[in-house]
C-alpha cells in the first residue's frame, strides 16, 4: 500500500472536492487502508482549513465546501451507527457557539474507533448536554468552548451533571479555542484535550477504566485485603453534612430512620463516595442505656443526665440492664435504617455500622466526666468489670447491625486513643479487642476511630485490630502511621477538616494526591477526613475529593 492515496484524500478534503472524494474513499478501502487511517486522512484536510482559516483567512463558501467533502468521504465508508456499551458511549456538545466542523471531524474519528456517539448539538444549553448525557446512559461527555464568554457554561455543565445524579459515574473531558487545562481543573473536569488526537487517546483511557470500574464494595473490600483496586476509595464519615445537604434538620435525621435512610441515599446518589455510614451522634448509644439528652432542633444531641457518676460508678452500673434492641429509641432507628438501605443499595456499596467502643462507650455514660479517672485509679477491677460489660454491649448492637446488613462496623474509641500508653494497655487493650475479634466472626470488619493528636497508642491497632481498619486525624503524621502499621491494618485518614474547609478546589485535589502518593500504594488505604466531614464544607471542595479519586488515585500511578 502506498500512501498517496491517502494524500489524495487529504487534499481533496481541504480543496472541498466532495464530487471525487468518495471515490478516493474507496479506492482506499479496495487498497487495505482501514477506517482510522482514511477517517484521520479526512480529517487532516478538515484541520488544515481550520488552521488556514484562523492564521490567513478564509472565504466562507471553502469552508463549507471541504465540511462538505469531508462528510461525503466519511459517507462513503458505510459506517453504520449501533448501540454500544454504556462506556463505548460518548456524547459530544458545543457550547455557546454553533461551530459543527469541529463536532464532525471528533464524530467521525470516535466511530472509526469504535465507539457510538451522541451528539447533542451546537450552541446548545449545558443542561441539554446533562439531559443528553442521562437519557443515552453515556459514560464519557466531551464538550468544548469557543468563545470566552462561554466560561461561565463550563461550571454550569459540571453543576447540571452534579444534579442529575449522573457526575460520579461518568468522565467529563474539555477542549475548544476557549477552553484550557487550569478551567478544566478549576471546574473539576476529569480530562481537558487540544485537539481530535488528544481526545481519541484520552476517550479510550477513559473507556478502558470504565470497563475496569469496580463496584464501591469491591473496592472497599479489596483495599482492606492489602491489593490493588481499581482505584483508591474515598469514604464519607458525614454526619451533619448529610442531614445538610439533604435539607433535613438533624435532630429528625439522628431520630428517624427513614429520615436518616433519605439523607443517606440523597448524598451517595449525588457524590457517589464508596460507603454509607450510619454514625449518627455519641450520645445513641448512652441514651440507649438510660441518659437523658438534650436535642436542639438541628445540632448535635447532648448528654444532659449521664448514667454513671464518678462518685458510684459501680453501685450505677450494677443496675444496667443492655435493652432490648428492638425497643432501644434511637439506637433502633439507626439499625433499621442500615436494613432499609440495604434493600434499596444491596451489594453495590458498604454499609458502615456504628457503635462506641467499650472505653469511649463507658466514658460516655459517665458523661464525658474525666472525674471518672479517680474512680478507675482507685478500684481498677471493677473498672474492668464494667469495660467488659460494655464489650458485651457494643458486641450485640454489631450483631444486629450484621442482621440488618452492614459490612463495616465503626468502633468510637477517641476517649482510650488519647490515654497514655501504659492506661491503654491496662484497661482499653483487653475489651477493645473482644470487641473487634467478635465483629471479625460476625465477617464485618471492624474500624477503629480515634480523632486528635493520639500517637501515642496507634500501634495497639496492629494487637487489637489486625486486618481491620483505623481511623485517625490530621494531627497524626500519615507516613510515619503507613510504616508503622504495614500492611497489617488499613488505614482511613487524615485528610485535614480545618485547612480543607477554606481552602481552594485545586488546593483540596492536590492535598488529596499528596495522601494519596504517601499511603496508597499496595492497597490497604481509604482515603477520608481524620474525622467527620465538616457540615459546611463547600460542594465544589468535595468534589475536588472526589475529582482525584477519578484520577491520581488509581492503581495504574505506582506501574
Amino acid at each position: 500500500m502506498s500512501k498517496e492515496i491517502l494524500e489524495q484524500i487529504t487534499e481533496a478534503s481541504f480543496k472541498g472536492d466532495y464530487k471525487t472524494i468518495g471515490r478516493l474513499v474507496r479506492k482506499a478501502r479496495r487498497e487495505g487502508y482501514s477506517n482510522e487511517k482514511i477517517i484521520g486522512a479526512l480529517s487532516a484536510g478538515l484541520i488544515d482549513v481550520s488552521e488556514k482559516y484562523k492564521k490567513q483567512g478564509m472565504y466562507l463558501d471553502d469552508i463549507i465546501k471541504a465540511a462538505g467533502a469531508f462528510e461525503a468521504g466519511f459517507q462513503s465508508l458505510g459506517l453504520q451507527d449501533e448501540s454500544k456499551e454504556p462506556e463505548k458511549k460518548v456524547v459530544l456538545g458545543v457550547m455557546g457557539g454553533p461551530w459543527t466542523i469541529g463536532t464532525n471531524i471528533v464524530a467521525a474519528n470516535l466511530k472509526a474507533h469504535g465507539f457510538e456517539v451522541i451528539n447533542a448539538g451546537s450552541d446548545i444549553s449545558p443542561k441539554e448536554i446533562a439531559e443528553t448525557v442521562k437519557n443515552s446512559k453515556a459514560k464519557i461527555v466531551a464538550s468544548a468552548i469557543y468563545l470566552m464568554q462561554s466560561i461561565k457554561d463550563i461550571e454550569s455543565l459540571e453543576n447540571q451533571l452534579w444534579k442529575n445524579g449522573i457526575r460520579h459515574k461518568i468522565r467529563t473531558i474539555l477542549s475548544g479555542p476557549a477552553g484550557s487545562k487550569q478551567l478544566a481543573e478549576k471546574y473539576n473536569y476529569d480530562a481537558f484535550v487540544k485537539d481530535v488526537n488528544e481526545l481519541i487517546v484520552k476517550v479510550k483511557e477513559f473507556s478502558d477504566d470504565l470497563k475496569s470500574e469496580m463496584t464501591s464494595y469491591d473496592r472497599v473490600m479489596t483495599s482492606v485485603k492489602h491489593s490493588e483496586p481499581d482505584r483508591v476509595p474515598f469514604m464519607p464519615f458525614a454526619q451533619t453534612f448529610t442531614a445538610k445537604f439533604a435539607g433535613i434538620p438533624f435532630s429528625e435525621y439522628v431520630s428517624k430512620a427513614e429520615k436518616f435512610v433519605e439523607a443517606q441515599l440523597k448524598a451517595y446518589n449525588f457524590f457517589g463516595w464508596d460507603a454509607l455510614c450510619f454514625s449518627s451522634d455519641v450520645g445513641m448509644y448512652a441514651e440507649a442505656l438510660g441518659a437523658k439528652i438534650e436535642f436542639p432542633y438541628d445540632d448535635v444531641p447532648r448528654i444532659a443526665k449521664p448514667v454513671l457518676n464518678h462518685t458510684s460508678m459501680y453501685k450505677d452500673f450494677i443496675s444496667l440492664e443492655i435493652p432490648n434492641l428492638n425497643n432501644a429509641g434511637r439506637l433502633t432507628e439507626s439499625i433499621k435504617a442500615i436494613e432499609l438501605t440495604k434493600k434499596e443499595v444491596k451489594n453495590e456499596v458498604p454499609l458502615i455500622g456504628w457503635t462506641e467502643g467499650p472505653f469511649q462507650g463507658v466514658t460516655l455514660l459517665a458523661g464525658g466526666d474525666l472525674m471518672q479517672f479517680f474512680y478507675v485509679l482507685e478500684h481498677p477491677d471493677e473498672f474492668k468489670e464494667i469495660l467488659d460489660w460494655y464489650a458485651n454491649f457494643e458486641i450485640e448492637v454489631a450483631e444486629a447491625m450484621y442482621e440488618a446488613g452492614a459490612d463495616i462496623i465503626g468502633v468510637g474509641e477517641t476517649a482510650a486513643y488519647f490515654m497514655s500508653p501504659k492506661f491503654y494497655e491496662d484497661f482499653c487493650l483487653k475489651p477493645e479487642k473482644k470487641a473487634c475479634n467478635a465483629i471479625k466472626k460476625m465477617r464485618m470488619i471492624p474500624l477503629i476511630h480515634c480523632c486528635g493528636y493520639v500517637p501515642q497508642c496507634i500501634h495497639f491497632a496492629k494487637e487489637t485490630n489486625p486486618g481491620g481498619a483505623i481511623q485517625f486525624d490530621y494531627q497524626v503524621d500519615l507516613e510515619w502511621a503507613k510504616k508503622l502499621i504495614g500492611d497489617e491494618v488499613t488505614i482511613m485518614g487524615n485528610l485535614n477538616y480545618n485547612k480543607l474547609l477554606t481552602a481552594s478546589p485545586q488546593q483540596v485535589y492536590e492535598d488529596c494526591a499528596t495522601h494519596i502518593k504517601i499511603a496508597a500504594q499496595g492497597g490497604g488505604y481509604w482515603l477520608a477526613f481524620g474525622c467527620e466531614i465538616p457540615r459546611d464544607l463547600p460542594i465544589q471542595n468535595l468534589r475536588a475529593i472526589l475529582r482525584a479519586t477519578k484520577t491520581v488515585a488509581k492503581y495504574s500511578f505506582n506501574k
